[in-house]
């Protein structure tokens, strides 16, 4: 009984404030569009996390740094030197304003925070792996050794996927096979550059010894001038 003269007392009280004009009712489109606004946004970001995540993945497909954990523990170091953390960093800043948006729908803040966060992070993981082939064909349009592209320069966007997906790493090369010598084999990267692959005794092969012409290979092993001493090397799909 005490409950429901609560209730009726706060009804009162709020309908006295809006007659004697202490209080406005707001015009139902103003919730509409608020709530098309938080949408809007909450898209808008998904899309932009679900992108740069795919981006993260696609960009160490094309400087192998991707494949090189296979390598044992130096590989291991190497991939967490070259791992692209100014992106890793923004879309964890997505992450957190995402989840700020998110957690105003009532399905989500009922949630602990630990879940929805699990959550997103686990959604973008996935779809950024599955989507990271789509940003292939924006690659491939760019310059390479001096061609010109089949569209017109978007100069953002060009030197944003030229500053991380033709980045030349001092112990990572990914390229083609173009010629086979018995000192190991001679790879052209993405920017027709050539490097000569010295391999040794101690190269660890995956596959052992199945290299021709033609393979995509992600090689492991520092740079010195124009050739490679392989510590491995690993055919991948192109």
């Amino acid at each position: 009984m005490e409950k429901e003269n609560n209730k009726q007392s706060i009804k009162d009280s709020v309908l006295n404030a809006i007659k004697s004009g202490r209080a406005k009712m707001l015009p139902r489109w103003h919730f509409v569009l608020k709530g098309v606004l938080l949408a809007i946004g909450v898209l808008l970001l998904a899309f932009l996390l679900l992108y740069l995540v795919s981006f993260i993945v696609f960009s160490m497909h094309q400087t192998g740094v991707w494949f090189v954990p296979v390598f044992g523990l130096p590989g291991w170091f190497s991939f967490l030197r070259h791992i692209p953390w100014i992106l890793i960093g923004l879309s964890l800043l997505f992450i957190i304003v995402l989840e700020i948006l998110v957690r105003r729908y009532s399905f989500t803040y009922r949630k602990p925070l630990l879940y929805s966060v699990f959550a997103i992070v686990l959604i973008a993981g996935i779809v950024g792996i599955f989507a990271a082939p789509l940003h292939r064909g924006f690659f491939l349009s760019m310059r390479f050794g001096g061609k010109r592209p089949p569209r017109p320069s978007i100069p953002f966007l060009d030197n944003f996927y030229r500053s991380f997906g033709f980045q030349r790493l001092d112990d990572v090369h990914r390229g083609t096979i173009t010629e086979m010598i018995p000192a190991g084999f001679v790879m052209e990267n993405f920017g027709g550059e050539t490097s000569t692959i010295i391999i040794s005794s101690g190269t660890r092969l995956l596959p052992i010894n199945d290299f021709e012409v033609g393979d995509t290979v992600t090689v492991f092993g520092e740079e010195n001038g124009n050739s490679v001493q392989a510590v491995g090397i690993r055919e991948i799909s192109d």
